[in-house]
């Protein structure tokens, strides 16, 4: 029986049939063949297929980290969980759930082509990595320059420098150590990882600000990052997230938590009591970042323009 399969198993009682409660990922076809669980059983709402093959109990939350132990068990030995998967089991759940598991693979290692997992593969000798149940987990600076390199996803380089962002603002890597790693290397993607740790700041406090910091930085606009406001008076005022202090201009992400409750009145006064001291507000929405992100930079644009003509 293959680790991390059914070893993990409990039995509860529903109705009068005693039946296996999976609380890890584990594969149908042994645990059919073991008998404790039946091919009809694996069909039912008591279970959840993950992939093919692999099946967890309903009663578990599937999470990206968990579709990543589930996608383990179909990978080869020398095979390497890394990029945004590697930071998940790490606790970082930086992408969706049912985003691709992403693999990093000796060129000569075979792995079958599978829905819902992203193989990338390597020449360039050994992958950093560590033992991670029967295969292996990419180590924080390698899995920080697959997240960097992996074109194949099509992530922007703004969605991947917020995701540096992350890694860099909890501790995980450190942005010195990622370039002197990242240097010497000529993979490929290795000009965009390069872009990347310049303009990462893990000052940002949430992938869209990040985002929209980069998409600003890159079109010429050099926002400054989490800048105290305070009063004349000596009061502090508040901390904006992206900011042109010069001429008081100040650029916001209002996600949709900001709809709820009395966060639109606390909004509200926290921006009045700054524009009194002369400041003047961009609020960017997320249907402003994410379709309509070059009006976004003009209005940034224009309104800094302004400025410097008053």
């Amino acid at each position: 029986m293959r680790a991390g399969t059914l070893q993990t198993c409990r039995v509860f009682r529903d109705h009068s049939s005693d039946l296996v409660d999976f609380a890890e990922p584990f594969i149908g076809s042994h645990a059919v063949a073991e008998g404790v669980v039946t091919s009809r059983a694996l069909r039912t709402p008591l279970f959840t297929r993950l992939f093919r093959n692999v099946y967890i109990a309903s009663t578990v939350a599937v999470t990206h980290s968990v579709r990543c132990q589930a996608a383990a068990l179909l990978a080869p030995r020398g095979a390497v969980l890394s990029g945004c998967s590697a930071a998940a089991v790490r606790g970082l759940e930086l992408v969706g759930t049912y985003d691709p598991v992403e693999f990093v693979l000796p060129e000569s290692l075979l792995f079958a082509r599978q829905a819902g997992v992203h193989i990338r593969r390597t020449s360039r000798g050994q992958i950093d990595s560590e033992p991670w149940g029967d295969i292996r987990l990419a180590t924080p600076l390698r899995l920080a320059m697959d997240v960097l390199t992996n074109t194949k996803l099509h992530r922007s380089l703004a969605r991947v420098v917020a995701y540096l962002d992350v890694l860099l603002r909890v501790g995980l890597v450190d942005l010195a150590e990622l370039r002197d790693y990242i240097e010497p290397r000529r993979d490929n993607g290795m000009v965009r990882a390069r872009k990347a740790v310049a303009l990462a700041d893990a000052r940002s406090e949430s992938v869209p600000e990040s985002e929209l910091r980069v998409w600003l930085t890159v079109a010429g606009l050099k926002p400054d990052v989490q800048v105290d406001v305070v009063a004349e008076t000596g009061v502090f005022l508040g901390r904006l997230d992206l900011a042109f202090p010069e001429q008081k201009l100040a650029v916001e992400y209002d996600g949709e938590w900001h709809l709820e409750g009395s966060q639109p009145r606390r909004d509200e006064l926290r921006r009045a009591a700054i524009e009194a001291e002369g400041w003047r507000f961009v609020v960017v929405t997320k249907a402003d970042l994410y379709g309509e992100r070059k009006r976004v930079v003009e209005v940034v644009r224009a309104a800094l323009s302004r400025e410097s003509a008053a």
